[in-house]
């Protein structure tokens, strides 16, 4: 049995030498002698160089490990920095005894302060483009291997089992020169559980970032994650459950600085479910929930939204579907919304994008009283040509509940009903140049308008509209009534107490100038009729066009009164002063009904054509008229004018001459058959030099001013008596035959005066008697010495 000692014996010395001799290889053993090796490996692999600056260290038992310090790997030609990644420290290990069963078993992977810069140029070649290529050359080369010489595999694959990956502080910076953007992401720290083929494990994430583009203040913040994961790397498939991922940012710069970015932003992305199944390229995501809240975004000064979905995807085919959609957001702080507006949605939304196709269908989006109905198509995807059409409907809402969300205060109106139906419907068509509603129509409280709008230059952002509608009336929208109020037809004056009116010319004309500087506008509007106060007025028609901040009312036209008034007129607010300009063209209204209407005075009578080109500047009343200047032409026939009569005035002074009175008449007007003349207007004075009346029984011709600034009238018109058989009593008047009257018009706008000149009346009435007395008696003594005779010595005055 000493044999079996003296075997034993001998193993124990053979394990002790093995021992022995394994300590003294690791004693002796120095990695740093393979640096060049190994860097000439990666090399042939990557194409690139590799510098190990620290030492390597190995461990033998129970990990077979290595660790070094400050390693460099190259960047690509032509991109800077020269390192595209810098490790500080980098420490793997591999268990020793499951690699002698044909397992490998790798503990945790540490990569400690790496420094990673990935890049793209101006040309669209990013740094690891040579990397790829690379791969696919070894992989290439590895397909025409020669399998084992029994026909079988060369090697079969181990499992592979990773303890885990820990990466502690490390920096990525992207850079994109072609859509100049620049991102960092620094302090980047990722954790992960043990990494097992088809085992789950926990995957934690934590970084800070900054976001640079262009044209916009830089945005900095930090990320978390945190998921379940279990991937399966032979199907390439894997399962993420209770995915958290939160980021919260804030924007660089003062307030008003931060353009489109808010000023600061909290997100937060939750997915109960995501199943990847990459060897089939399709996934589906379930519970996905979205939540954003953010401060001075845009124009708002809060937003806070969430979004629910449920998302498919077949990346292969390039189709992707959302068979739930549904949002919801609150927003404060927007233009002229005074309150909170809440904004609620829902959808299903597909897309084909090898097709370059989508459609939004079962589209609601509802902001309490509205609510939008919609399915569109949508192509153009795959060459950013986007075109979308559909049709769009907003149901039946009361427009005063949506005003009074919005915090916007309507005025009064005379309708109780007025403002509370409003309904539209049209088709939708976009296009790459445009963002159109062509067969709008438009129902208020049971009125219809109809044509299309929108967006008909999208570069220029130009509204446009062609509407037309029938019959509207417009007097349930007017401001009601003051009691005791007169209406238009009344016959009221139109005037009011002279500090009112100062003040209200003394006031200053505000005008949206910002607002109508950035308008671009092209608007046209018919109906078959207009309905205001108690007049009818036909086919009115407005055309508004603006650009740059000058408006235009291109075409202003309606068959009213009677007769047709057309005109144009141009607002210029490019200035610091706004001017005005326009022209009309009215023929064979109706004075006064069309005097009461736009001024509220019923003094003229009649039928007329009125003309006239007209321009001022000014920010109040009072300048506007002191500027205007321009030209006007009239026209009146068959009416009169009330306030006056001077067929009474005539009378009186032919009664005061025969030593009688003239009664005054219950009405004082002053009838005419036509009235003709033209006007100049310099610095809102109005110059008249070629009156030209006549009625049955007088001739009238005059001169004068009218002072619109101080609203005084200097007028001077001379009346002559021609038919004494017709008009008003003209047989009182047979003395003042052919005798000029003057008579002078003056006083101001509330109380004008109109007087005759008596004493030059009773001066032309004797000139006039012993005239006539004279050419009497020459017919008398003349009477067989022939008419030329008689001529002659009227020519000389006899």
């Amino acid at each position: 049995m000493k044999w079996i000692k003296r075997l034993g014996l001998l193993l124990v010395a053979i394990i002790l030498v093995a021992i022995l001799a394994a300590i003294a290889f690791a004693l002796t053993f120095d990695p740093n002698d393979y640096k060049g090796q190994i860097a000439s490996q990666v090399e042939k692999q990557t194409g690139r160089s590799i510098q190990f600056n620290g030492d390597l260290s190995v461990t033998l038992f129970p990990w077979l490990g290595a660790a070094t310090e400050d390693v460099e790997l190259a960047n690509a030609e032509g991109f800077d920095p020269e390192s595209m990644v810098r490790v500080q420290r980098l420490e793997a290990q591999a268990a020793l005894l499951p690699l002698l069963r044909g397992e490998f078993e790798i503990g945790t992977l540490l990569l400690e302060g790496a420094e990673i810069y990935l890049a793209r140029d101006a040309e669209g070649r990013s740094n690891w483009d040579d990397l790829l290529e690379h791969r696919a050359e070894a992989s290439g080369k590895s397909a025409d291997s020669a399998p084992a010489a029994d026909g079988e595999p060369a090697g079969e694959a181990r499992p592979l089992t990773i303890g885990g990956i820990d990466i502690r502080e490390a920096t990525l910076h992207w850079r994109d020169e072609q859509a100049g953007q620049d991102v960092t992401i620094e302090g980047l720290s990722l954790r992960t559980g043990t990494l097992a083929d088809g085992e789950p494990t926990r995957v934690e994430m934590a970084s800070g970032f900054r976001l640079d583009l262009p044209d916009m203040p830089a945005m900095e913040g930090r990320v978390d994650l945190a998921a379940d994961v279990q991937a399966w790397l032979d199907r390439q498939d894997a399962e993420i459950s209770d995915l958290e991922l939160n980021l919260s940012a804030n924007t660089e710069g003062g307030p008003g600085d931060a353009g489109s970015l808010p000023r600061q932003l909290d997100a937060a992305l939750r997915v109960a479910k995501a199943d990847v199944r990459g060897g089939d390229s399709q996934a589906r995501l379930e519970g996905v929930v979205l939540d954003l809240e953010a401060n001075e975004a845009g124009p708002m000064t809060y937003l806070e939204s969430r979004l629910e979905a449920v998302l498919e995807a077949d990346w292969s085919r390039g189709r992707y579907e959302m068979p739930s959609l549904s949002f919801e957001a609150d927003m404060k702080g927007l233009p002229e919304v005074r309150e909170t507006l809440s904004v609620a949605g829902s959808a299903v939304v597909s897309a084909d994008m090898e097709a370059g196709t989508a459609t939004i269908g079962d589209l609601v989006l509802t902001s309490d009283p509205v609510n939008l109905r919609s399915n569109l198509s949508l192509a153009g995807l795959d060459t950013g040509e986007l075109t979308a059409s559909g049709p769009v409907t907003v149901d039946s809402f009361n427009p005063r509940d949506l005003a009074g969300k919005l915090g916007i205060t309507l005025p009064e109106m005379r309708g109780k009903e007025a403002l509370t139906r409003l309904a539209v419907n049209g088709e939708l068509d976009v296009t790459p140049t445009r963002a159109m509603i062509e067969g709008l129509s438009l129902k208020l409280d049971g009125r219809e308008i109809g044509g299309r709008a929108g967006i008909d230059n999208l570069d220029s952002g130009r509204l446009f509209a062609r509407l037309e509608g029938g019959e509207f009336d417009l007097n349930p929208y007017l401001a009601p009534k003051v009691a005791g109020e007169e209406s238009p037809s009344s016959g009221g004056n139109g005037g009011g107490s002279g500090q009112a009116s100062t003040a209200a010319e003394n006031a200053e004309i505000e005008l949206p100038t910002e607002t109508l500087r950035g308008l671009n506008l092209d608007a046209r509007l018919q109906l078959a009729r207009l309905i205001y106060e108690e007049y009818r007025i036909g086919n009115p028609v407005v055309h508004l066009t603006a650009a740059g901040g000058q408006l235009r009312l291109s075409e202003l036209t309606a068959q009213a009164f009677d007769g047709r008034i057309a005109g144009t007129g141009d607002l210029d607010v490019r200035g610091d002063v706004p001017s005005y300009s326009g022209n009309v063209d009215i023929a064979g209204v109706s004075l006064q009904p069309l005097l009461m209407a736009v001024m509220d005075e019923d003094r003229l009578i009649g039928k007329g054509n009125v003309s006239a080109n007209l321009s001022t500047q000014g920010k109040r009343v009072d300048q506007l008229k002191s500027a205007l200047d321009g030209n006007a032409e009239f026209a009146l026939r068959d009416g009169k004018i009330k306030g006056f009569d001077i067929g009474y005035m005539m009378r009186r002074a032919q009664a005061r001459i025969d030593g009688k009175t003239e009664p005054e008449p219950e009405q004082l007007e002053t009838d005419f058959t036509a009235i003709t003349g033209t006007a100049t207007i310099r610095n809102g004075v109005v110059r008249n030099d070629d009156l030209a009346g006549a009625s049955p029984l007088l001739r009238v011709s005059g001169k004068g001013e009218v002072d619109l600034p101080r609203e005084t009238i200097d007028y001077r018109a001379t009346a002559t008596v021609v038919n004494t058989a017709t008009g008003q009593d003209g047989k009182a008047l047979e003395k003042l035959k052919s005798v000029p009257v003057p008579i002078r018009i003056g006083g101001t706008f509330d109380d004008p005066k109109v007087s005759l000149d008596t004493e030059a009346l009773i001066r032309g009435a004797a000139e006039g008697e012993v005239k006539r007395r004279v050419e009497e008696e020459i017919d008398k003594r003349l009477e067989d010495k022939g008419e030329p005779i008689k001529e002659l010595l009227k020519g000389f005055g006899l």
